[in-house]
């Protein structure tokens, strides 16, 4: 159960960060209700094609990998595919998430944002090499004392809200989708959490459920604070920047909700750096038939940091626009996938859908 425990923090530790400090960018003419009923829906596909690769990932023979996976369900050419989604997808989050963490640090203690990404990228990096162990230790107590700097912004905003903020919006533009959808993007760490629960299938699935409910929990009380607290043109003064953001949040807040804004924030993009980047480690790994000595590993970690280092270093102030494009490969990994395991399985209805959906935040996003 400790293990179990661990497991459901590190999915909730990889969803709650970059997605979460984007969402009130992306919907805020969506309004917070038509923006919560989105959120509930995106959690449930979540779970289910979770579930869904964790089932494919037990029938497989030795360890379970995204790589052996992709091989398994549909041979060479599939194979190839996956590994580039899977390169796109952790790619583009993580140079998502040292982007934003470059510009909170050089905002929060005033050094240049590549001294910032650096410093970033080497911290996650070392807590990689070492172990999935060290992850989860190390995500568990940053995500504690994350969730306590959580309790004190929502209790700081919670009674400026304004009931007249959270009934604006309406409308549905289609750059809030992939968003939304990428917010609930810890499906390329399943395969390493099969192994690590030692494919206990019902631990698996506790993991999973909890892993998303919370937060799904805590991405709508988030909305509910930062909607209510900022207009929509507040909002739209951000220019879709996280560090902007947070301080419009703390310019109307001031005291001590200010530095809890910046911890908070801080937090969520280290956790969230931290679930990414074991998970796309563990694949590079697999995939390179890289061993697991202090040069396999050292190999493994630079091929895993320096690409999305450079990225974040020479294209500052890509935050949410690569989040918008790892939407498109992780429906290739948390939809296209399990629709194909479940047309093989003879339940075509549910792989059409998991397809109709993937087509959906595709064509948001190329639209956009």
């Amino acid at each position: 159960m400790n293990k179990t425990l661990g497991s459901a923090l590190i999915i909730a530790g990889t969803t709650i960060g970059a997605g979460m400090l984007a969402l009130p960018l992306a919907t805020a003419k969506l309004g917070f209700g038509l923006s919560s009923l989105l959120l509930i829906v995106f959690a449930v596909i979540a779970i289910k094609s979770a579930w869904l690769i964790a089932d494919h990932s037990l029938a497989l023979e030795g360890p379970a990998s995204l790589d052996a996976l992709g091989k398994k369900a549909f041979g060479g050419a599939g194979r190839l595919m996956l590994a580039l989604a899977m390169g796109v997808l952790y790619y583009s989050l993580m140079a998502a998430y040292v982007s934003g963490s470059a510009a909170l640090l050089s905002s929060t203690i005033g050094v240049s944002t590549a001294a910032s990404a650096i410093a970033a990228t080497i911290i996650v990096g070392v807590l990689v090499m070492f172990s999935t162990k060290v992850v989860d230790i190390s995500n568990r107590l940053l995500f504690s004392i994350k969730l306590v700097a959580l309790a004190l912004v929502i209790a700081g905003l919670l009674p400026g809200i304004k009931a007249a903020y959270l009934t604006n919006g309406g409308a549905l533009p289609l750059a809030a989708l992939p968003i939304m959808y990428t917010a609930f993007g810890y499906h390329g760490s399943i395969p390493t959490l099969v192994n690590y629960l030692e494919r206990d299938k019902r631990q698996i699935r506790i993991a999973i459920a909890a892993g998303t409910l919370l937060p799904l929990a805590l991405y709508l009380i988030w909305q509910l604070v930062v909607l209510g607290s900022l207009s929509s043109a507040a909002v739209a003064t951000t220019d879709g920047k996280l560090e902007k953001l947070i301080a419009a949040l703390s310019a109307h807040h001031g005291g001590w909700l200010s530095p809890s804004i910046h911890l908070f924030a801080d937090l969520a993009l280290a956790t969230s750096f931290l679930g990414v980047a074991v998970g796309m480690f563990d694949f590079l790994a697999s995939l390179f038939n890289r061993k697991s000595n202090a040069a396999g590993r050292s190999q493994t970690a630079l091929l895993t940091f320096l690409p999305p280092l450079l990225v974040a270093l020479f294209m500052p102030g890509i935050f949410v626009s690569a989040l918008g494009y790892a939407a498109i490969a992780l429906a290739v990994i948390a939809l296209v996938l399990p629709a194909f395991i479940s047309h093989r399985q003879k339940r075509h209805l549910e792989g059409a859908i998991l397809l109709a959906i993937t087509l959906l935040v595709v064509v948001a996003q190329l639209l956009h």
